[in-house]
């Protein structure tokens, strides 16, 4: 079964992605990212 990124809908196979934790509306949320936007998402991070 296929998944899809969070944040760009590009679809990966099941297993093949990173998942990291948003807020929103004061809730933590675990979201898959394909491996371009975790790469983004980390740089976001660390600014």
């Amino acid at each position: 079964m296929k998944e899809k990124c969070f944040y760009c809908d590009h679809e990966f196979e099941e297993g093949k992605h990173y998942t990291v934790s948003f807020l929103r509306d004061g809730d933590e949320q675990m979201e898959p990212l394909c491996a371009v936007c975790y790469t983004e998402w980390l740089e976001g991070i660390k600014e």
